[in-house]
């Protein structure tokens, strides 16, 4: 047997917590036995019954600094985590628990993160893989357990003893990301899954300006977390290959050599929004997330658009130590 502790970290959303705290509990047996250790920032600490309650100052240390403090108060062999702006679906903990019962190699396991009961744009963004590899993932999958070197917070879980042997998260990404370079160390070191079946419901942004600031903050994160990917050289040229900098230099210097081009951008931008519909022509399939397809290229275009000033602001305005 092995035991399991569910760790939520929080600030500023208490009416969100405890309806993440009231989902892990009515998931399954697992949710309502296991230790749930919440960590908040916060000015005062406040009485929680039925959790493990662990306060901490607003000293701005980041969700990396509240996240390892969640693993050195839990007891648990195995460490579930979830958002507190999300909500476990049924059998959420026994269907990530489970894997790690059957194979003692195992070190991590991650699950589904969809959107319900918002509109067209949260939906687009989860077609989209986010949060959390979203819709694409799942689809992906085909109903299957499956390897992954991908795990996000918002619905995962990792062997205690992989979270130490790895280091722990690392705190020094304090705009995000800890997550990815804590699954990027322990994947290296052994078998991660992704498990279909453990389903958890984000709140979605829900509008363009949202996705906008959050990808914004996204950009600003993979620029300052370079140092600590373990293969800088090649995070470096996904950034390059990725950015919309550099291709719209490309694309200027082509259009300065020939002028003719310049009327061929509009059918170029319709091109692109037609690869990126047929790409993801799977959202039709569910009935949930087929009203939101042909948002997909806007939805696209802003979060491109964010992560790119993101990353910009990251460059001209570097993080104070």
């Amino acid at each position: 047997m092995i035991s399991v502790s569910i760790i939520i970290c929080t600030k500023d959303r208490p009416a969100d917590l405890a309806r993440a705290i009231a989902s892990v509990r009515a998931a399954d047996e697992i949710g309502r036995e296991a230790e749930i250790v919440v960590v908040e920032e916060a000015d005062a600490p406040r009485d929680m019954p039925g959790v493990r309650y662990v306060h901490l100052p607003r000293d701005g240390r980041g969700f990396g600094h509240a996240r390892n403090v969640g693993v050195r108060e839990a007891k648990g062999d195995v460490l579930l985590f979830i958002d507190d702006d999300c909500e476990a679906g049924r059998g959420w903990a026994a269907s990530l628990a489970a894997p790690f019962r059957e194979d003692a190699r195992l070190l991590g396991v991650a699950g589904a993160v969809l959107v319900r009961n918002c509109g067209a744009i949260g939906y687009a963004e989860n077609v989209l893989g986010f949060p959390g590899g979203g819709l694409r993932y799942l689809h992906e999958a085909e109903g299957r357990v499956v390897p992954t070197r991908h795990l996000s917070t918002c619905n995962c879980a990792y062997r205690r003893q992989a979270v130490l042997d790895a280091g722990g998260f690392i705190e020094e990404a304090r705009m995000g990301g800890e997550d990815f370079l804590l699954a990027e160390r322990v994947s290296a070191q052994g078998p991660c899954l992704y498990a279909p079946d453990a389903v958890v419901y984000h709140r979605p942004r829900g509008s363009f300006h949202a996705i906008f600031r959050w990808f914004m903050r996204r950009g600003q994160s993979e620029v300052r977390l370079v140092r600590f990917v373990r293969d800088p050289s090649r995070f470096r040229a996904f950034l390059l290959r990725s950015s919309w900098t550099l291709r719209a230099v490309i694309a200027a210097a082509v259009v300065a050599q020939w002028p003719w081009l310049l009327g061929w951008l509009p059918a170029a931008a319709g091109l692109y929004a037609g690869v990126l519909l047929w790409r993801f022509r799977f959202a039709r399939k569910y009935p949930s997330h087929r009203r939101a397809w042909w948002l997909v290229p806007f939805v696209k275009m802003t979060m491109d658009a964010g992560t790119e000033a993101g990353r910009w602001k990251a460059v001209l305005l570097p993080e104070r130590s």
